[in-house]
């Protein structure tokens, strides 16, 4: 059978086969229109066991396990279907969470086994299926197990106070003075110890345990807001820059959560900025506009964070109230080795000034990365040059005797 691409149209004829028993399942079917008879073997003879039209799913099972299909299909009329690709069913499960598709595999390699007790599908002298094989995929299984187990820790963790947030200086490169901080989540556990960001915020972006970290997150960044402004006083307190996801803004009662938080700790709006990346306009645009607009007319500031490395549209520049754009740090490493990293980011700054909002330059970590980008008039930027993330105590007492760096001695910040 010849490669199939998903959403191409296909027809058949009636009298014809869809799908023959016994076949490759090399993609699944979407009835357009017709209607189509469906039949097994049974006993060495041919059984319809019913008919599907328009809308129906068809040949997903034998797609999506790798096994031969388990019936034919046969038109009753002429039919129009649309082709469902296994290449492209791959792609996308292998980003699904990994408890569904272990889920999804043993629901699959059970209903196979009962049909196989059950139904004469196969000629009687072919080899049986291993299906305990697919059931006990280690790789999967260890992966789904990992995911659920870390999924309780982490939940029981931010329930007995194992998460804390880390803060990072954001620096005003017009005097070089901390203009503000991003929070960053850190999990120390009792016994494993410090673990990464990057293995639990996709633990808890996929079960939604998320929203109950981003309000932690909130809460905590309102109360820091609160210490930064009694060092530095009012008129020049450091606003505190807040991660929220996709699911947050799913979340029924986004913007009054958020409002209820900040309130309760009588915290300036103008004091926390949301930070989002570029895939939570483009998956749901509608919900964000609309939340991200209410926090705006609030009086908190919006920011685009990785900026360059997602789907970069201009269109949602101008729909969106966004405030800062912050340049992803793989282009800030190479922009002064590679002149194409160099325009592109003398472009974003550009491009942002145009659009009147202003621009953070991340992973700073060399003095002529900072002149550098003083000199393309970015505002913003924040890095291991300027300070490592660290600790809310640590955060305040660098505020505290914060010294502006000498760019052009190469002296990071505090060294005299």
């Amino acid at each position: 059978m010849p490669h199939q691409n998903t959403g191409a149209i296909k027809t058949v004829k009636k009298g014809d086969f869809l799908m023959q028993e016994g076949q490759k399942g090399d993609c699944a079917y979407i009835i357009e229109t017709g209607r189509v008879e469906i039949m097994i073997r049974k006993n060495g003879a041919p059984e319809i066991i019913g008919t599907r039209g328009a809308g129906a799913l068809l040949g997903e099972m034998a797609m999506i396990d790798d096994q031969p299909r388990t019936a034919s299909v046969r038109a009753l009329e002429d039919c129009t279907v649309l082709v469902i690709s296994r290449e492209d069913f791959i792609r996308r499960a292998e980003n699904a969470d990994p408890i569904l598709r272990m889920v999804t595999k043993v629901i699959l390699a059970r209903y196979r086994d009962m049909l196989s007790r059950t139904e004469s599908i196969a000629a009687p002298d072919s080899k049986k299926t291993d299906y305990s094989k697919q059931e006990n995929d280690r790789d999967l299984h260890a992966i789904a197990v990992n995911t659920i187990k870390t999924f309780n820790e982490l939940k029981s963790g931010l329930e007995n106070g194992e998460l804390l947030l880390h803060f990072q200086p954001i620096v005003d490169l017009d005097g070089y003075n901390i203009a503000g901080f991003e929070a960053l989540a850190r999990w120390q556990h009792p016994e494993k110890g410090m673990i990464s960001p990057g293995v639990f915020i996709p633990v808890a972006e996929e079960s939604g345990l998320i929203v109950d970290i981003s309000r932690w997150a909130l809460e905590e960044s309102c109360k820091a807001a609160e210490i930064f402004k009694n060092i530095t006083g009012a008129e020049t307190a450091p606003f505190i820059s807040v991660n929220f996801s996709v699911q947050d803004f799913l979340e029924a009662g986004f913007f009054s959560h958020v409002t209820r938080i900040i309130e309760k700790h009588k915290t300036p709006p103008e004091s926390i900025h949301l930070e989002i990346t570029e895939s939570l306009l483009m998956e749901k645009p509608h919900i964000a506009k609309e939340a991200l607009q209410q926090c705006q007319d609030y009086g908190i500031e919006i920011s685009i964070d990785d900026f360059g490395t997602g789907y970069s549209s201009l269109s949602y520049l101008h729909a969106f109230p966004i405030s800062t754009l912050k340049i992803d740090q793989s282009f800030i490493r190479s922009m002064l080795a590679q002149e194409s990293s160099f325009q592109l980011v003398k472009s974003i700054i550009a491009l942002a000034k145009n659009l009147d909002m202003r621009v953070i330059a991340e992973g700073i970590e060399h003095a002529e990365e900072a002149a550098a980008l003083k000199n393309l008039d970015c505002e913003y930027c924040q890095g291991y040059w300027f300070a490592k993330p660290q600790p809310l105590e640590d955060a305040a007492a660098l505020l505290q005797s914060w010294t502006p760096p000498e760019i052009q001695t190469g002296q990071k910040a505090g060294e005299r």
